[in-house]
């Protein structure tokens, strides 16, 4: 086990903001030594891993571009105690063995400060035995599947999202409401959209729904024509599923061309993504999508409040934000709230201090409100604050199309439409 992280902090001018990718050269372990008299601290370095290669990259990226963004504010903000933060991410190809290995490297690398999540649940739920084992805080902010957590008993790792079985559980709820009677859902084998068709065949059976179609492909291999012509033959109602972006886009395309116009369709992630209309046009329209954000959200956290937070970002990376890059961006932002509460408690440091503020405070991010499920419990670490939106596209009554909130009912915006 990595030597603990129990270094004082000391107040002083805060360096150029330095975000820096790839991992620090080997041989550069241990302690930072201390600054003289009148110079800057040494910076308190952030690591950890995202997809900048592999079937994930398009997804991770925008989380990524939120863990950068919120670095680059907290160091205009001086930083943490003085000292500038500094962000090292490695790209774990989308391959949770991969990553498991490099935050093994991470965790034991003493100039490495701080640690923060990888994107997924399946890459999560690999390096979470890693971090456990080594007794290093880390904020999951791009995990929903309850598995990593359920039954674990986790003592260090913490969840920004909520459970992903609520993911796509509104959509059939919503379904039923409009008079559906069946559904067909093909989805990715991997965590994450797991957890989130055990939510639908909850909802299914509650609401009186009929299963007609419950498939599983292996990550990147699904046949999507072939898929969404079996949905059509079966006269499905309501058509979901799906794992990332990706899939969302190849399913939407598919299902038009085998003439299949279901009355609802719902992606497990990519309709929440401003993006999503101008990559499938008017393929969009009453399609489903489920976030834990918007952008009209009146939250806050220690960096920024939400509108600086979507200004900010446009104005960075030329594009709209959307919940990954929120997710990311409150990631850095609770890590950092964690970060001052060891300071003020013990003027320093440390791994355990951090740890007890991620278990037992709630808190505020861009994001929403977090707190998770305290120590001691088997389901220790998992969200239990944040609330899921289901979203859908419609007209905006000037030609184009806009997300509208449909569930739950008591923060809907809108009734839904349907297609077919």
């Amino acid at each position: 086990m990595p030597k603990k992280r129990e270094r004082a902090l000391r107040g002083a001018a805060v360096w150029a903001v330095a975000v820096v990718s790839g991992l620090v050269a080997a041989g550069c372990g241990g302690d930072a030594a201390s600054p003289s008299d009148g110079e800057p601290p040494p910076p308190l370095t952030v690591a950890g891993t995202y997809p900048a290669t592999g079937g994930l990259r398009e997804d991770g990226g925008r989380m990524e571009k939120g863990y950068r963004l919120a670095i680059e504010m907290l160091n205009e903000a001086g930083g943490i105690d003085g000292r500038e933060v500094r962000l090292i991410l490695r790209d774990d190809g989308s391959d949770p063995r991969a990553a498991a290995e490099i935050y093994r490297e991470l965790a034991a690398t003493d100039s490495i400060d701080l640690l923060i999540g990888p994107y997924a649940s399946s890459i999560t739920d690999a390096v979470a035995p890693v971090v456990e084992a080594a007794g290093r805080p880390l904020v999951a902010g791009l995990a929903s599947s309850s598995a990593i957590w359920e039954g674990k008993g986790r003592q260090w790792t913490v969840q920004m999202l909520n459970p992903a079985r609520d993911n796509l559980a509104g959509a059939a709820i919503v379904a039923a409401q409009k008079g559906a009677e069946t559904v067909a859902m093909a989805y990715e084998d991997s965590r994450f959209p797991v957890s989130a068709a055990e939510g639908v065949r909850a909802a299914v059976a509650e609401h009186g729904l009929r299963l007609v179609m419950d498939e599983k492909y292996p990550p990147g291999g699904a046949d999507h024509a072939e898929l969404s012509a079996r949905a059509r033959d079966l006269r499905a109602d309501l058509f979901l599923g799906g794992g990332y972006t990706d899939d969302a886009i190849a399913f939407t395309r598919a299902a038009a061309e085998v003439g299949y116009a279901p009355m609802l369709m719902s992606w497990a992630a990519g309709p929440a993504e401003p993006s999503f209309p101008g990559r499938v046009g008017e393929l969009a329209r009453c399609m489903i999508g489920n976030t834990p954000w918007l952008p009209t959200l009146r939250t806050s956290g220690l960096l920024a409040d939400n509108a600086t937070f979507v200004r900010r970002f446009n104005e960075t990376y030329g594009e709209p934000a959307g919940y990954t890059a929120a997710a990311g961006f409150g990631t850095v932002d609770l890590l950092a709230q964690a970060v001052n509460a060891s300071v003020a408690a013990t003027g320093e440091v440390r791994d355990a201090a951090i740890r007890d503020f991620l278990f037992r405070s709630d808190a505020e991010t861009v994001l929403g409100p977090y707190g998770v499920v305290g120590l001691g419990d088997p389901g220790s670490g998992s969200q239990r604050r944040l609330v899921r939106l289901q979203i859908q596209w419609q007209e905006d009554g000037q030609g184009d199309l806009a997300q509208r909130v449909i569930y739950p009912l008591s923060m809907a915006e809108a009734e839904a439409c349907v297609a077919g």
